[in-house]
């Protein structure tokens, strides 16, 4: 079975609903309004694991999907989703990330490949995997917390496996300003960020970052 999860926030677009509704695999559709809730993506996500270890009705091998909706997808993701996940430790993903800490910078590659990490808006795990996986970080926001989980499941020895060209994104966030609650590229998450991800870097990155978000605040 497929469970999937959609934190949303706003409507769905067409897109979306459309996607879903051309998957050629049943699947068991979990919903949580964050809006109504007045939560965050990684609040309702740790949720929802919480709420898969204590349901007794579930198999270690049963697939979990946490998925955004505003992003658009080929027929067979949920199949081709879940018999990656199936392979003991791995995470399928649809769009990867690539690290360089030397220059902290992130490049986003669409080749089937191991990563440093990804991009949260939609990805597959067994509910054992999920459950071991200790969840998202509640100290950082959405795309820092994905980078975060990302790594720490590298760390643990889980393969992350992207899929090619089969995953759009329909919106694009707007950029914040650095001191803002929610912002990607407030310096004290990255600060935070960097420390538990420690390398030859990491002092250097807190500055950049701190620089950075003086620079343009």
């Amino acid at each position: 079975m497929i469970y999937l999860f959609v934190p949303y926030y706003t409507e769905d677009t067409p897109e979306f609903r459309q996607s879903l509704e051309s998957q050629i695999v049943p699947f068991q559709e979990i919903r949580r309004n964050r809006k109504a809730d007045k939560i965050y993506w990684t609040k309702a996500v740790n949720d929802f694991r919480k709420e898969l270890m204590r349901y007794r009705g579930l198999k270690d091998d049963d697939v979990v999907c946490i998925m955004n909706n505003d992003i658009s997808f080929g027929e067979k993701l949920f199949e081709e989703g879940s018999e990656v996940a199936l392979f003991n430790g791995n995470v399928y993903i649809p769009e990867g990330i690539n690290i360089n800490w030397k220059t902290k910078s992130f490049n986003k590659t669409c080749i089937r490949i191991n990563v440093d990490s990804f991009a949260g808006r939609c990805f597959f795990m067994t509910v054992r995997d999920f459950i071991d996986s200790g969840g998202f970080s509640k100290l950082l926001p959405h795309c820092l917390s994905d980078l975060d989980f990302g790594l720490r499941m590298i760390k643990k020895g889980s393969d992350i496996t992207i899929m090619v060209n089969n995953i759009s994104h329909c919106n694009h966030s707007q950029e914040m300003r650095p001191f803002k609650i929610h912002s990607q590229t407030n310096p004290i998450f990255w600060t935070i960020f960097l420390l538990k991800h420690f390398n030859k870097y990491t002092f250097l990155n807190i500055t950049k970052a701190w620089v950075d978000a003086w620079r343009y605040s």
